[in-house]
């Protein structure tokens, strides 16, 4: 029959589909038993908290929301029976906790938890290199702390500080105290001091102190206007070294009496004996030797047989002790220089104090001596004959050559001819760039072409 059925209907397609009907419903073709039961979702919770870090006795609120739950539980640092969804305060903490919340439903249940970290008051310890030194002393003050993000610095010093570190101290004239407080997400810590006592001078000695400075030609405000001369700027001349020289006619020279270096506001003092005829010297260099970190860099006149730039002070008399103040002069007068150019060395030495304590600010690696050669006469002229001041442009020299005239020792050379239009002893962006080529020669590598 089934073959008879085909020869009847194989004249279209719409005929083999009855056929097919046909033949499945004679064969019982099978059907369906109805929808298949679809499987209970699982709940889902989110917990968080409004703040992960809090002082002690801050309180948080939890906040929880859930799907597919019909109730909530509890533990750890909470408990009880809690809604499948709300907000709730945890109380005041006073140690770090951990808040557990489980929520079931019909497809099972799910915990979530969030941490609440408690940071207690920051503490802070200070110590000094030394109790008692006799004037004009110096001493290094030594800071840590726990739990702190900052710290400020009052009494006998001001300012922010790290959170720790170490720091001189210089020139003490009376006995001092030193306070740190430190602060952190905890609060405030309770100011811990210290106090260096200060005892006369020894050997009858008087005190000369005073303050070294310079003027420094500072940018105009108006982007691409160059150097405003009119505008000077009196600045510190930080960490330079200072000389008491007697005055008196010798050959050679007297020694100094004394020696030291200014601190971070351009101040020096130095012990001397009363009543005595003396001046007081600047050199346009900084030293320190000893212990790590050390450095030695010095301003030098390259058409002068590369000697050290100084600013020497009128002569006085001791007397009991009494204050000399230095002031390095920028030698504008208006239109062009009409004076000695005495803060160009300064100026010159202040960008490297800077780029040295960035870098000791990180590290205690000593930095190898440098030179850097300036005159009024360096100018961009070739052949290059340093002696004449022919430097070509500012430039860094690595090792010793010779040049056109002569020897050229290794350091910074520096342009300094105003009447040529281009002088950098002022341009500390450019002294920087040429002292980071000296770190690069002398503490690391480069695979540069251009060397």
């Amino acid at each position: 029959m089934a073959t008879r059925i085909w020869r009847l209907l194989r004249s279209s397609r719409a005929q083999a589909i009855v056929l097919c009907s046909i033949l499945v419903a004679a064969c019982g073709g099978g059907g369906s038993d109805g929808p298949s039961e679809l499987p209970t979702p699982a709940p889902t919770l989110t917990l968080t908290a409004s703040a992960a870090t809090v002082a002690q006795g801050d309180t948080v609120t939890l906040t929880w929301t859930t799907t597919n739950a019909t109730s909530c539980t509890a533990s750890q640092g909470w408990s009880g029976t809690k809604p499948t969804s709300g907000s709730e305060s945890t109380g005041p903490l006073n140690s770090t906790t951990t808040f557990e919340l489980t929520c079931t439903g019909p497809g099972g249940s799910v915990s979530r938890s969030t941490t609440v970290t408690v940071v207690p008051p920051p503490t802070v310890t200070i110590d000094t290199s030394a109790t008692s030194v006799p004037a004009p002393g110096t001493v290094t003050l030594s800071w840590s702390s726990t739990n702190a993000t900052s710290c400020s610095a009052s009494d006998g010093w001001t300012g922010q500080r790290a959170t720790s570190g170490s720091e001189e101290i210089t020139p003490l004239l009376a006995t001092t105290t030193f306070t740190l407080t430190c602060t952190g997400i905890g609060g405030t810590s309770a100011p811990q001091s210290t106090t260096v006592t200060v005892t006369p001078p020894a050997g009858g000695n008087v005190i000369v102190t005073g303050r070294i400075q310079f003027e420094r030609i500072p940018y105009e405000t108006t982007l691409g206007n160059g150097l405003d001369p009119d505008n000077l700027v009196l600045s510190p001349a930080r960490g330079v070294v200072v000389d008491a020289i007697p005055a008196e006619s010798s050959n050679p020279p007297p020694p100094p009496l004394a020696t030291t270096t200014t601190n971070k506001e351009g101040v020096y003092a130095v012990a001397v004996p009363p009543n005595t005829n003396i001046f007081i010297r600047a050199r346009a260099q900084m030293v320190k030797s000893g212990s790590a970190p050390t450095w030695e860099f010095s301003v030098r006149n390259n058409t002068n047989g590369n000697a050290l730039y100084v600013l020497d002070g009128t002569e006085f008399n001791t007397g009991s002790g009494v204050t000399r103040d230095l002031t390095a002069g920028s030698g504008w007068g208006g239109t062009t220089y009409t004076d000695v150019r005495a803060a160009a060395p300064f100026a010159i030495l202040d960008t490297v104090y800077q780029a040295k304590e960035l870098i000791h600010a990180v590290s205690s690696v000593s930095l190898p001596p440098l030179n850097l050669y300036w005159s009024p006469s360096n100018r961009p002229a070739t052949p290059i004959c340093a002696q004449l001041g022919n430097i070509s442009t500012t430039f860094y020299l690595s090792g010793n050559f010779t040049d056109s005239c002569g020897p050229l020792p290794e350091g910074i050379y520096i342009l300094g001819d105003f009447s040529i239009g281009d002088t950098d002893e002022f341009d500390q962006h450019v002294i920087a760039h040429e002292f980071g080529h000296y770190l690069e020669d002398k503490l690391s590598r480069s695979d540069s072409i251009g060397g």
